[in-house]
C-alpha cells in the first residue's frame, strides 16, 4: 500500500507547507485540499504548484472535493467538475473526490440511486475529456443521501464507467454501519484511495471527532486485513478534521500521522 496524507489534517497550513511536511514525514502522495490549491494558484500560479510537487518528488493523488454533488444545482457542480478536472490534468492528479449530497428527509433508495447515477455519468464524461478519475465517497452521517458502502458500490456499478470509482473512509465506514463483509464484496481495482482515521465513539459522530489511527476504538487492524484479503494495494491516506491538530505544527502532525499509519500498513 502507498502512504498518502490529506490536507484536511493540517487545515491551518498552506499547500506549500503540506507538500514539504508530507514529504519530510515520509509520505509518497498528497491529497490536495481545494481551498489551499485555489489560494496558491491565486498568489503564485498553477505552474508554481506543479513545481512544488516536482521539487519535492511527491505525487498529488486527489483534489478534495466536489461537495453536495447530488441533490443540488447540477449546472454549478458540472462547472466545478470541469474546473477541477482541468487543474488535475495540469498537475497530474489522478482523481477528483466527489461527495454525495445531504438531504433534509430520508429518500427511497431508488431516488437516491437515480440522482447519483445521472450526476456521476455526466461528471464522468467531463472527467474523461481530461483523463481524470472520479472517486465517489459516501459519508456515514444519517442525513447524507449515500451513507453506506453497499449503496455507494451499487451506484458505482450502475454508473459503469471506467473512470468512476469508490473512496472508502474508515470514519464513514464504521459510523455509517458498514461491515467488513461488505468490504469483502468490493472489487479492489475500483477503489481510488482509502481514508484512514480513528474515532472515540460510534454514536453521533462528527468530522471533528476524528483521531490519529490507533488512538480510538475502531477495529483498524481487521479493516486493513480485509483490504489485503480483497487485494487492495493502493493509497491509504490519513484524513482528519480535528481542530486540535490544526493548531499544531504541520510537520509534527504529518510525522505523527505517518508513524501511526505505518503500524497498520506493516503489521495488519
Amino acid at each position: 500500500m502507498k502512504f498518502a496524507f490529506n490536507g484536511a489534517t493540517t487545515m491551518g497550513a498552506n499547500l506549500a507547507e503540506d507538500i514539504v511536511c508530507a514529504k519530510k514525514a515520509g509520505f509518497e502522495m498528497l491529497e490536495i485540499w481545494k481551498s489551499k490549491l485555489f489560494d496558491t494558484i491565486e498568489s503564485d500560479g498553477v505552474e508554481a504548484v506543479k513545481e512544488l510537487f516536482e521539487q519535492n518528488a511527491l505525487k498529488p493523488v486527489t483534489i478534495n472535493s466536489i461537495e453536495q454533488a447530488t441533490f443540488s444545482n447540477r449546472e454549478e457542480k458540472f462547472k466545478e467538475c470541469e474546473r477541477l478536472c482541468e487543474l488535475a490534468n495540469t498537475l497530474n492528479v489522478e482523481a477528483i473526490v466527489v461527495v454525495p449530497g445531504f438531504v433534509r428527509e430520508r429518500l427511497d433508495e431508488g431516488t437516491v440511486v437515480k440522482e447519483s447515477v445521472e450526476v456521476l455519468k455526466q461528471m464522468a464524461r467531463i472527467a474523461g475529456r481530461f483523463k481524470v478519475k472520479l472517486g465517489f465517497e459516501f459519508l456515514g452521517f444519517p442525513d447524507c443521501s449515500v451513507n453506506t458502502l453497499v449503496l455507494a458500490w451499487k451506484i458505482v456499478e450502475q454508473v459503469g464507467e471506467d473512470n468512476v470509482d469508490l473512496i472508502i473512509d474508515t470514519c464513514h465506514f464504521f459510523a455509517g454501519g458498514s461491515k467488513l463483509e461488505d468490504l469483502e464484496r468490493i472489487d479492489a481495482s475500483k477503489i481510488v484511495i482509502v481514508h484512514v482515521n480513528d474515532l472515540p465513539k460510534l454514536e453521533d459522530v462528527k468530522d471533528s471527532d476524528r483521531l490519529m489511527p490507533g488512538d480510538g476504538i475502531l477495529p483498524l487492524r481487521d479493516f486493513f486485513k480485509t483490504l489485503r484479503k480483497i487485494g487492495y494495494s493502493g493509497p491509504v491516506s490519513v484524513e482528519l478534521f480535528n481542530e486540535r491538530y490544526w493548531q499544531l505544527n504541520a510537520c509534527e502532525v504529518a510525522r505523527e500521522a505517518f508513524e501511526k499509519l505505518k503500524v497498520f500498513v506493516q503489521n495488519s
